[in-house]
């Protein structure tokens, strides 16, 4: 980067952290990084610009093209080489799109099409993502191993960062949970096309059990195209019995069969809990009415020291004199009584408790469990559970369904709809390209059913004028 003083000498000056786009090659070639990192930066999809570096050159000595988005055969992800040196292919080249805002933030970094991303670049990011507040994806489609989501995992929970593609990037080592082992701002997490079997997704499922950190964060689950069979299915379905914060789920165009849809459609049922989910349960219940009784006692303290505090105040502040010194004995002996009076020190004591009591509660907040007693009942002496009404988006596009599926999935929309909780259930499902009737009683009840649950939807989001982005397909 150049930039002249005065006397029009050139002088070479540090790129601040939050200027990604000079800083991050910058950064590269003061370590030596033996690659050329080649860097779109992207207005609202309305033109883009190329800034080129390389490690055999000074940080000053940068190419820089223009490219319009509307050229003829012109590809958006697609950098364009023409003019560049001839060093180019003679280089380890790292492709990044930068996308900023109409007030020039940063949003999104994507990595296009890399044969390999050196693990330096992840480390240079996770050192300046502080200074890049509004960056809230990543984007990756190539070029990882084994070391790239360790060190993506390291800046996440420091980060901004709600969502991560991985879209067609297979990875080896397949270790993508290792994002959701630690409480972090992540919501959206994309994996399609990764080669992923049933092992990979058994490792994700365990870390959406509640009450891990993912299974109250992850929003959207996406690992349509892979390679998931009923085990992977069974592996998702014991993660839906307590995870109530996943709400959309794509599966679409993987191994599933009617027997592993069904294990996942029957937890969006009534279905009986465990004996060890009764006593996790109530164990969780139990340390809730814990911290809230410690809590309860360091607020009585507080509120009791901070009486007495105002008590010696007013003491200190009252004036003695001769005039007021029979009419001050009879107010005090007549406190005294008051103080000594029990009931009145009881009346005293609980007006401090349930002060504290709604002082703890707004701290705490209601004791929330998916086995809470407002989400299970008792029959003969079993609990039940309600089913799992956070999933409202599910995808089973593509995959091996029969008819079976189809008349399993109108019970569940049924029996959500006579319950009427909220979340209401599933509202959007995608079955084409199943083996299914084209036309049947029970796939226009479905429509029906998932049509009111729509028309519902948006009376609730009407308010703040948002409308759902996907509509139902469910032939």
């Amino acid at each position: 980067m150049e930039k002249y003083s005065a006397d029009d000498q050139p002088t070479d000056i540090r790129p601040t952290p939050d200027d990604f786009i000079n800083y991050l090659p910058w950064a590269c070639n003061q370590l030596q990084l033996d690659s050329t990192i080649l860097i779109n930066k992207v207005f609202q999809n309305e033109y883009v610009s190329s800034a080129l570096t390389d490690r055999s050159k000074k940080a000053k000595s940068r190419v820089k093209l223009t490219q319009s988005r509307y050229d003829v055969g012109s590809d958006p992800d697609k950098e364009s080489t023409s003019g560049l040196p001839q060093l180019l292919s003679s280089h380890k080249i790292v492709r990044i799109s930068a996308t900023f805002d109409s007030f020039d933030n940063l949003v999104e970094i994507k990595f296009i099409r890399n044969r390999h991303i050196p693990r330096i670049l992840f480390k240079i990011i996770g050192l300046i993502i502080k200074f890049l507040p509004n960056v809230s994806k990543i984007v990756i489609n190539g070029g990882m191993d084994m070391y790239t989501l360790y060190e993506i995992n390291k800046f996440l929970n420091s980060s901004n960062i709600t969502e991560i593609c991985l879209d067609g990037s297979f990875l080896k080592e397949a270790n993508y949970d290792i994002m959701l082992e630690t409480a972090n701002s992540l919501r959206h997490l994309s994996l399609s096309r990764c080669k992923i079997d049933d092992l990979v997704v058994g490792n994700i499922a365990g870390k959406l059990t509640y009450p891990l950190p993912a299974s109250k964060s992850l929003f959207i689950l996406n690992l349509s195209s892979n390679s998931v069979t009923d085990v992977g299915a069974k592996y998702l379905a014991d993660a839906l019995r307590s995870n109530r914060q996943l709400s959309y789920l794509s599966l679409a165009d993987n191994r599933l069969t009617d027997d592993g849809v069904g294990q996942i459609l029957d937890i969006l049922i009534e279905f009986s809990l465990t004996d060890e989910e009764v006593f996790e349960t109530r164990q969780r219940h139990m340390l809730y009415l814990k911290h809230k009784n410690e809590l309860i006692e360091i607020m009585l303290k507080e509120l009791k020291a901070g009486e007495f505090d105002k008590k010696m105040k007013r003491k200190s502040i009252r004036p003695a004199s001769a005039a007021s010194g029979k009419k001050g004995k009879l107010e005090k002996e007549t406190s005294l009584k008051s103080i000594a009076d029990p009931k009145s020190l009881a009346n005293l004591d609980m007006l401090y408790y349930e002060k504290a009591l709604n002082m703890a509660e707004n701290s705490l907040g209601e004791f929330m469990d998916p086995y809470n007693s407002y989400d299970t009942l008792v029959k003969d002496g079993i609990v039940y559970s309600k089913g799992n009404n956070a999933l409202c988006y599910l995808n089973l596009a593509y995959n091996n369904l029969s008819y079976l599926s189809l008349k399993k999935i109108l019970g569940v929309l049924m029996f959500q709809k006579l319950l009427d909780r909220k979340p209401r259930g599933l509202i959007n499902l995608s079955i084409e390209g199943n083996n299914l009737p084209i036309t049947c009683r029970e796939m226009s009840e479905i429509d029906d059913i998932l049509e009111m649950g729509l028309m519902a939807h948006n009376r609730r989001l009407s308010a703040s004028k948002k409308r759902p982005q996907s509509k139902t397909t469910s032939r």
